[in-house]
């Protein structure tokens, strides 16, 4: 394994993570991704009077832009207008989901913007499966009721949602693994989740554990799988917007052989008619954890693999688009890469990075990392970083 590396160390001093004695720049990036490497200056800004802040910031989150983001936590809907500094609940901010009925982590939830958001609610076995939808910010949710079939599916919320377009979306529905089977129904709306239609059960079509769905337009999409025993990447692909579906056996890495098992990710499409994409395969070998990146040029037609990045896993990594995305790796290590995962270089390095457990990126330079008592920010593509919990 080959990695460039940039002479980059952290000082933690304060809120600041600047980068001491090194080159502003010694990669390649392309002219679309310039960074601006200036370190973070000033005191943070000041939280409006009257703001209810969390204790910390949401277990689960997602930023939107370089202000805006949804969080959940306690049982509510969270919003920061701020960048992360302050979150506040979106009118009473309670979601729609019956105390201690359901675990909001396990639902299927999907934000679009800083308003719109969609999230798929159960009220235990055998009773009705809803999708909830909010059009401005979770101050109100309009139900649609899902019409299962199946006995399997009645109260059923795990599951995962995809949104090709504003109004075009999918709904993978699955069961908790018996005997070695998962169950699996597949849904979709035309009217931006106003109403659903059952396309039909896809047990028997999707043989495997699934990871993720994603679409690149209403006809193309994905459900990726944990691989277990194979000597291929195990995906499955519609062409038909999810009438049916066909495995994909993707060439395994390298990497792959031997004691081995892997997990495959929901592929990510950008650029023009979204033809460019990324799909991550995490690969988990005596303990240890790496990730291997395929990409594609021709919207999923074919695929080549990358190579072996040691010491990172799924949950540790983020993609602003098909091509330039972020790894946190075991020793501190933050690295980028703008070329789909083919080639990586070493942003910044501190010891701090392995209590992280998520990071996300809304641009080329702007970022956050989270974990358990900790929520940093970076405005230069994550060379110097700002605690946001000081």
């Amino acid at each position: 394994m080959k990695i460039l590396v940039g002479a980059a160390a952290l000082l933690l001093a304060g809120t600041l993570l600047p980068v001491m004695n090194g080159p502003q720049r010694n990669v390649s990036y392309a002219a679309a991704h310039t960074i601006s490497y200036t370190p973070l200056t000033g005191k943070a800004p000041a939280v409006a009077a009257g703001t209810r802040r969390l204790q910390g910031n949401p277990q689960t989150f997602r930023m939107i832009d370089a202000s805006h983001g949804w969080g959940i936590a306690a049982g509510k809907v969270w919003l920061t207008a701020d960048g992360g500094l302050s979150w506040k609940p979106s009118s009473d901010g309670t979601l729609p989901v019956p105390s201690g009925e359901v675990e909001v982590q396990n639902l299927a939830v999907h934000f679009s913007g800083a308003n719109t958001g969609w999230m798929v609610s159960a009220y235990g076995p055998q009773q009705p499966s809803f999708v909830f939808r909010t059009a401005d910010q979770g101050k109100s949710w309009q139900a649609a009721r899902l019409p299962v079939k199946a006995g399997w599916e009645r109260g059923y919320g795990q599951g995962f949602l995809a949104f090709p377009g504003k109004n075009n979306g999918f709904l993978l529905l699955h069961s908790d693994p018996g005997a070695g089977q998962m169950e699996k129904s597949l849904y979709r709306t035309a009217d931006g989740g106003k109403s659903w239609n059952r396309i039909g059960d896809l047990t028997a079509a999707i043989q495997s554990y699934p990871t993720g769905m994603s679409f690149r337009n209403s006809n193309n999409g994905w459900i990726t799988s944990s691989n277990h025993g194979q000597d291929y990447i195990l995906t499955f692909r519609t062409r038909d917007g999810g009438s049916s579906w066909v495995p994909e056996k993707l060439a395994g890495p390298p990497a792959l052989a031997g004691n081995a098992y892997s997990n495959s990710y929901p592929p990510i499409f950008s650029g023009k008619n979204r033809i460019l994409g990324v799909l991550p395969l995490e690969i988990v070998r005596d303990g240890i954890r790496s990730m291997v990146y395929y990409t594609t040029e021709d919207g999923g037609e074919h695929w080549k693999y990358g190579q072996e990045i040691e010491g990172v896993q799924a949950a540790r990594t983020t993609w602003l688009d098909a091509r330039a995305g972020w790894a946190l790796q075991d020793g501190g290590k933050l690295l980028a890469t703008v070329d789909g995962g083919l080639s990586w270089t070493r942003a910044a390095r501190s010891l701090l990075f392995d209590k992280a457990e998520k990071i996300q990126f809304t641009t080329v330079t702007d970022g956050w990392i989270s974990g358990p008592g900790l929520l940093w920010r970076t405005s230069d593509g994550g060379h110097s970083w700002r605690n946001l919990l000081q």
